[in-house]
């Protein structure tokens, strides 16, 4: 059985090519169980002929046999499936309708017409709709041409096979034939299942990848939509929505929430003197720096061009703020390896405005916090100030 398993699946990839569609391999492997059926019951069927004397009628199935062997060569080397299909169905529908009439018509051999079916079933198969009929047509016809001569062969018939033989004969073709069909038919719906559920499982996955891309293009356009693209820091909309939470929890725990505005001092003269590639390179620098001075909880955001703000929670202490603001002003003022020394003299004038002593409502707090950075901005410059309601910023 392993050997006669391994020979089947060897002689289905006769015609196989690394080209060939799914479709196409369908067609040709289940084609080749017309030559493979018909093939091995025609050898058999000759050599029985040729035991009963029956010489003429053992010359057909036997030269299908041969011309069938020539067409599993021909696929072979050309791996082109349209000779072996239109040879076949040739061959199908009229040799036996052939070796009716030599064995004496429809008395005699009506048995071997089961085999010239294999035509039209096989055209349903493997030709186009329109084609399809042509055979069916074609078989129909044969079948009253032998009506129409089946007397002349009857009486010109002088070598007939012995009853037995008829009736084993009968027997094997009916019994042989309707099988190849039922197995041939079956095959090819398996298969066409098969090759239905890959593609479906196919297509599937390709839904499932095509779905994840979608849901890692949305996270990135949501990331996008709360992110700067330069620096990846929050931008002013994701900084909002953190003050709002740090806000709710301030309330509960009885805290302070402070709210630093940051401007650079002198960062103009980098885009001017280096071009914006380097004032880039400087404001992921800084906001780096800045970073490495918060908590966790603490929240940096860039709110466009030279403009930052740091979000700090939990403050039971002011001065830990003032001490924040100071280092977030010194690491500003370190030098940047990639400019020269006198260029890379940059400052950060900083603006603070607490919740709740200035406001509990977020647009007061950003814009009291925006006040005080003028505050310094118009003053003294690279200092940080808190907001005073008496201060006129203008």
């Amino acid at each position: 059985m392993k050997y006669l398993h391994i020979f089947f699946n060897d002689y289905m990839n006769i015609g196989a090519s690394a080209e060939d569609s799914a479709e196409l391999k369908l067609k040709k492997s289940s084609l080749l169980l017309v030559p493979l059926i018909i093939g091995t019951a025609a050898f058999i069927w000759g050599l029985i002929y040729i035991a009963l004397d029956q010489y003429l009628s053992a010359s057909i199935p036997l030269s299908y046999s041969v011309i069938s062997i020539f067409n599993l060569w021909h696929l072979h080397k050309t791996k082109d499936i349209l000779v072996l299909q239109k040879t076949q169905m040739v061959l199908v529908l009229f040799l036996p309708f052939l070796l009716m009439w030599t064995l004496g018509g429809f008395a005699l051999g009506s048995f071997v017409m089961i085999w010239a079916f294999f035509a039209p079933i096989a055209a349903l198969t493997y030709e186009k709709n329109l084609k399809a009929p042509f055979w069916f047509y074609a078989f129909i016809g044969l079948v009253v041409f032998s009506s129409i001569i089946d007397q002349g062969l009857a009486e010109s018939h002088t070598n007939p096979m012995p009853q037995t033989g008829i009736e084993f004969f009968f027997f094997l073709n009916i019994s042989a034939g309707l099988s190849g069909i039922y197995y041939l038919v079956k095959y090819y719906i398996n298969e066409k299942e098969k090759d239905t559920d890959a593609l479906l499982q196919k297509e599937h996955m390709a839904l499932l990848q095509r779905t994840n891309e979608l849901k890692e293009a949305n996270l990135q356009l949501r990331y996008l939509a709360d992110h700067d693209a330069l620096t990846g820091l929050p931008n002013r909309s994701h900084l909002r929505d953190r003050l709002s939470m740090m806000m709710s929890h301030a309330k509960r725990s009885k805290h302070t929430v402070a709210l630093l505005f940051i401007d650079l001092d002198g960062f103009k003269n980098i885009n001017d003197r280096f071009g914006h590639v380097q004032g880039d390179e400087v404001l992921k620098k800084i906001s780096n720096r800045i970073k490495s001075l918060l908590r966790l909880e603490d929240t940096l955001a860039r709110l466009g061009g030279d403009e930052f703000a740091v979000a700090l929670g939990n403050i039971t202490d002011i001065t830990y703020v003032e001490c924040i603001a100071q280092r977030i002003i010194d690491e500003i003022n370190r030098e940047y390896e990639f400019l020269s020394e006198e260029a890379s003299i940059i400052g950060a004038s900083i603006g603070i405005s607490f919740l709740p002593e200035h406001t509990e409502e977020i647009d007061d707090l950003i814009n009291y916090a925006d006040e005080a950075m003028y505050h310094v901005k118009h003053s003294c410059k690279n200092n940080f100030f808190i907001y005073e309601k008496t201060v006129n910023t203008g």
